[in-house]
């Protein structure tokens, strides 16, 4: 029962996985409080969210910056959502919802200003391939933010299975994107850690 919940937390599907999107929302607001400032969004920026979720962080970068921002989310209970959260920005060219892997989604590279996610990355069974990938659709100079929950308080929640949740360390997160070739890695613990780091 425990994997089933994790799972729904992973890609919320069905009766379920209506009720957890509306939980991983509301729980999810306080990281968008301390993320998007942390963002430093200037005019124009080109954004991508992964993992949207019901599209609260596209709805408050869209209705509060002069910028464009895109979002990507597996989920069709999350993609419909979002989508109808977000009617408004999408009919005025604010906003795109794309409802696909982003790992495997076909995406113009060296496109973006600002890539950043919310208590994704656990999901990810290895971090080479999307941080290549994230690496590739950043402009020169582009930034990319994480938003990821201590290993330590992870592991206090039951439904955190090992067998969905990868409960990655600061220095493996932080030695990986060095692999992947980001620089100016840095990080604060402020609820969960933000860390951020540029191409």
């Amino acid at each position: 029962m425990l994997t089933y919940i994790a799972k729904q937390f992973r890609k919320p599907t069905g009766f379920c996985g209506k009720i957890i999107s509306k939980m991983m929302t509301k729980g999810n607001v306080p990281a968008y409080d301390i993320v998007i400032p942390e963002l430093h969004i200037k005019p124009k920026d080109r954004i991508l969210e992964i993992g949207y979720g019901l599209g609260i962080g596209i709805d408050r970068i869209s209705s509060d910056y002069d910028c464009f921002v895109s979002g990507i989310d597996f989920s069709e209970i999350m993609f419909r959502g979002a989508s109808k959260r977000n009617k408004d920005h999408i009919r005025n060219k604010k906003a795109e919802l794309c409802y696909g892997d982003f790992l495997t989604f076909n995406m113009v590279e060296c496109q973006y200003d600002i890539v950043f996610c919310l208590n994704v990355i656990y999901f990810w069974d290895s971090l080479d391939e999307p941080f290549s990938k994230i690496k590739a659709l950043l402009k020169e100079g582009g930034t990319f933010c994480i938003y990821m929950l201590p290993r330590e308080d992870l592991a206090k929640a039951k439904f955190t299975t090992d067998e969905v949740f990868n409960k990655y360390t600061i220095d493996q997160v932080s030695d990986q994107l060095k692999l992947s070739g980001f620089k100016d890695i840095s990080y604060q613990l402020n609820r969960g850690y933000i860390i951020k780091c540029r191409k």
